[in-house]
């Protein structure tokens, strides 16, 4: 029993070791590649304040009625190799956020408002009304949507195990691609003219 103990502490030992890679942070140096471990380390003497705080943007449109505020690797430099980022959703009134996926676990917390977020499954839907002061959790990779179901503008922050995470829209996979109107029709059991008239919308081609 003893002998197992002390291989665990070792085996937590060199994890932690090595998480820490020997320094207490890497701020991206954005003028490099990226990489599946992140981006170059910036040299200590160019690190400053601002690579450790978020300000909000003008923000990114998409429909409807949304905008979203990202806080990735790319706006925090600091959560480099960290796996983790953040951001900002505002839905207006009547509006929702499209069917999509990120390759990322996330947190949505809401902060004001009331959104209804659903979480598709191939047989099963997960839906909540989340309100002002409460979280829901979406699992890596699974489609959902976000729909403001209240009377305002509903306003949420959510997190990612990613420091930057992507956004997979379903329409513009289906969509806004070079597919042929016919294959997308055979394939997704849509009529050709509602397939051309989602390609027009969309950017589609062919």
């Amino acid at each position: 029993m003893n002998t197992i103990v002390i291989l665990l502490l070792c085996a937590l030992v060199s994890s932690t070791s090595h998480a820490a890679n020997l320094q207490e942070f890497c701020v991206a140096d954005l003028k490099g590649p990226d990489s599946p471990s992140g981006y170059q380390c910036k040299p200590a003497n160019r690190v400053t304040a601002q690579d450790f705080k978020c300000t909000l943007g003008p923000g990114i449109s998409i429909p409807d009625n949304v905008k979203i505020y990202p806080c990735t690797v790319r706006q925090v430099h600091s959560l480099n190799g960290l796996g983790i980022s953040a951001g900002r959703v505002e839905i207006e009134k009547g509006g929702s956020f499209p069917v999509h996926t990120h390759a990322a676990n996330e947190i949505l917390i809401m902060v004001k408002g009331e959104m209804t977020v659903g979480i598709l499954t191939p047989t099963r839907a997960f839906v909540n009304r989340v309100k002002e002061g409460e979280l829901v959790v979406i699992p890596d990779a699974l489609q959902h949507y976000l729909v403001n179901s209240g009377n305002e503008k509903a306003v949420a922050y959510a997190t990612y195990s990613s420091p930057n995470p992507r956004i997979d829209f379903l329409y513009q996979i289906l969509f806004a691609n070079n597919v042929s109107t016919a294959t997308i029709a055979q394939t997704t059991f849509l009529e050709e003219p509602q397939v051309r008239r989602l390609k027009a919308r969309f950017g589609g081609t062919n």
